[in-house]
């Protein structure tokens, strides 16, 4: 039976100490990283991370980079057939994503 954590521990911090202790942090909760840190022990992960194809990662990165572009147009001042484009490629990359999706789903099972 896994042991659980039933004992807290409450300290009082000036905002100026929270803020640096979030930003030293290096995991996502900060109670995990002070047990880390404090008791000199590493966090096991629940489930291993699935394995991920390389070309996968590469694709993923691809369709960042193009949402990215899509970013900076929607963020300078459009002109409505520059809308029209953006809404385009937004539904190339949607094309895009449901694929990837369906061929990496097929790949697993």
């Amino acid at each position: 039976m896994k042991e659980k954590r039933t004992k807290s521990v409450k300290i009082r911090l000036l905002d100026s100490e929270f803020e640096q202790l979030q930003q030293t942090k290096q995991c996502s909760e900060l109670a995990t990283w002070m047990r880390e840190t404090c008791l000199n022990k590493k966090a096991k992960r629940r489930n291993p991370p699935p394995p991920v194809d390389p070309l996968l990662l590469r694709q993923l990165a691809a369709l960042g980079n193009n949402v990215n572009q899509i970013a900076r147009q929607c963020n300078s001042k459009l002109e409505p057939t520059d809308a029209l484009e953006v809404l385009v490629r937004l539904d190339a990359i949607e094309t895009f994503l449901k694929k990837l999706r369906d061929d990496h789903a097929s790949k697993i099972s």
